[in-house]
């Protein structure tokens, strides 16, 4: 902690305003990891107000916004409503995401309107030679902005039977789908000089995962990735304020 007091000191002394900015990549089935790294940071004080997403990222940003408490079996139980005989593979992965869709829609009804720091990335569907990245930053309610985020993590042929996912007339593509496409619209552009970007994702760490964790979940394999991303970052903490 003594790497974020002295930047805090020296942000203060020169009366300079900051904010987290986290930008919550894809995860896979690596989701827990994830999930592990930001109840870390939350549980720690380091909260941000900014919050990007992508893939298994927006329901990670989502999850961060409106959780306080964010340990593995609130989560497990509670938040995805699975029970302890659950096992999560890529053959059920779309029956997985569309549960989450409707359990969160009623959790997180319309008494939830927090969500204005929230941002979404996608990739657009035009044809099979046209795709751009947009960021969504803009929603109606929860259930628009919990559409968007499936829009956001939507795997062809995985998550449904088409290759594309069509919401509000347009179709849609997991966002970390053409990582080579710029963002073509909304940029960054809410980002400024005094906010403290932090890359969240199964990579941050550079932990090898075995193929148990990286292709299905149950409630032990859940928790060993939970745990792993806790650790890693209590141990590495001070490495995410370095440039």
């Amino acid at each position: 902690m003594k790497y974020l007091f002295i930047i805090y000191i020296i942000l203060m002394l020169n009366n300079i305003s900051f904010s987290y900015v986290f930008n919550i990549g894809s995860t896979g089935l690596l989701l827990p990891y994830s999930l592990g790294i930001i109840s870390y940071l939350k549980n720690n004080n380091i909260k941000s107000n900014k919050l990007i997403g992508t893939s298994g990222g927006a329901f990670c940003s989502i999850i961060y916004n409106y959780e306080n408490n964010l340990s593995h079996d609130k989560l497990w139980y509670d938040i995805f409503n699975l029970n302890k005989n659950t096992t999560i593979g890529l053959h059920n992965l779309g029956l997985f995401q569309k549960n989450t869709i409707n359990y969160l829609i009623n959790r997180y009804n319309d008494n939830y309107t927090n969500f204005d720091n929230i941002n979404i990335i996608v990739t657009k569907y035009n044809s099979i030679l046209s795709k751009e990245k947009i960021i969504f930053d803009n929603f109606d309610n929860n259930t628009d902005l919990l559409y968007k985020c499936y829009c956001s993590s939507y795997i062809p042929y995985i998550s449904g039977n088409k290759y594309y996912y069509k919401y509000n007339n347009n179709k849609f593509l997991d966002g970390a789908f053409n990582k080579k496409s710029k963002i073509e619209n909304n940029k960054y552009e809410y980002l400024t000089n005094n906010d403290i970007k932090i890359n969240i994702n199964c990579n941050l760490w550079d932990r090898k995962f075995n193929l148990d964790n990286r292709y299905y979940l149950d409630i032990k394999n859940s928790k060993e990735l939970f745990d792993y991303g806790w650790k890693d970052t209590e141990k590495n903490f001070h490495l995410l304020f370095k440039n």
